[in-house]
């Protein structure tokens, strides 16, 4: 465990008999530890050198380890200090990066990944890499990756990045994706739906972008890797234009209930809450997804999907669903607003 702190296998060893017991010998811990005694020499030179153990006075020399709190945190504190410096070295040697490429043919500022498992590779080392967010744009057709599932943002990135992704409307269409962005949800990230959107892309801060640039129902063999340029400035462009447009993915949250205060709710107060599914049938009512796509998601039949709304409208003594959808904002059920933002 010390290793992180430049203190090696051997070193660990001795300083942790000396934590154990009291001052020793070099020949009494090579005595209580594995290590070679003509090793010991310098192993306890190192511990003294950084700190870990001090010489107690007196004959013959013995050693005594100093209090971890106080001795370990000297360490860390170096650390930290190094760890800095190699980060602002790591910025420098960047820009100095960045600036001789600048000159270079702008080809170079794209790179093509081609074959499953490098594309594969080169999108966790994208989500890994950033360190405040994470933007995304999703649509059908979705490849097949080794293990079956598609790659999901939120399990691959910490959890202090900030994480939004735009789904295309067909999304919801397919068996369980309902169940896929409901988790997204759930794990902090924001999720929007726009009915059509022009291409897939996730965007790592405003460093790197990837592109697929084919994909079948079953393989995604190939994607560009874009680095900072004009071009990734415009996919950034292009991703906050269209969460702009996006509806906001809020299912089972659509309202909270509560009572409207608005003229007119008075006379459509004091029926029974709504139940978990029908809270999920008005949430995706509101995204626009027909009755056939509803039944999917929640794993209900289309007819049983029918008679819960129909059972919506008489309680809310609706002759329309666009009537009902007023009437359910009024009473709180959903938040046109929300929807709107």
């Amino acid at each position: 465990m010390l290793e992180i702190l430049g203190v090696d296998h051997w070193g660990e060893e001795a300083y942790l008999a000396l934590i154990d017991g009291n001052p020793l010998t070099a020949d009494e811990l090579a005595g209580v530890t594995t290590i070679e005694r003509d090793l010991l020499g310098a192993v306890l030179q190192r511990l003294e050198d950084r700190g870990l153990i001090s010489r107690v006075p007196g004959q013959p020399v013995r050693y005594a380890a100093l209090p971890p709190e106080t001795a370990i945190e000297v360490l860390l504190l170096s650390r930290e200090r190094d760890i800095k410096r190699v980060r602002a070295l790591a910025h420098h040697l960047g820009e100095r990066h960045r600036s001789a490429r600048s000159g270079r043919d702008a080809a170079e500022l794209i790179e093509v990944i081609s074959g499953p498992d490098a594309v594969a590779r080169a999108g966790q080392q994208l989500l890994r890499r950033a360190q405040k967010t994470i933007r995304g744009i999703d649509r059908p057709p979705y490849a097949r990756v080794i293990d079956g599932e598609r790659v999901s943002s939120h399990v691959n990135v910490e959890h202090s990045v900030h994480r939004r992704f735009i789904h295309e409307h067909g999304t919801l269409r397919l068996p369980g994706q309902t169940r896929h962005l409901e988790a997204s949800v759930a794990a902090g990230e924001e999720v929007r739906v726009l009915a059509d959107v022009p291409m897939k892309m996730i965007l790592a801060d405003d460093d790197l972008g990837l592109i697929p640039l084919r994909a079948t129902p079953r393989v995604l063999d190939s994607c560009i890797l874009v680095h900072p340029s004009s071009l990734l400035d415009a996919l950034s462009t292009l991703f906050e234009t269209l969460w702009r447009q996006g509806q906001p993915f809020l299912p089972g949250r659509a309202g909270d209930g509560r009572q409207s205060t608005s003229p007119g709710a008075a006379d459509i107060q004091g029926d029974e809450p709504l139940s978990e599914e029908e809270r999920r049938i008005i949430a995706l009512l509101a995204l626009g997804l027909p009755d056939e796509a509803i039944a999917r998601q929640l794993d209900i039949g289309h007819r049983t999907v029918q008679r819960r709304i129909q059972a919506l409208m008489v309680r809310l003594s609706a002759t329309s669903r666009f009537q009902a959808g007023v009437l359910a904002a009024r009473r709180g059920w959903w938040d046109p607003d929300a929807v709107g933002a």
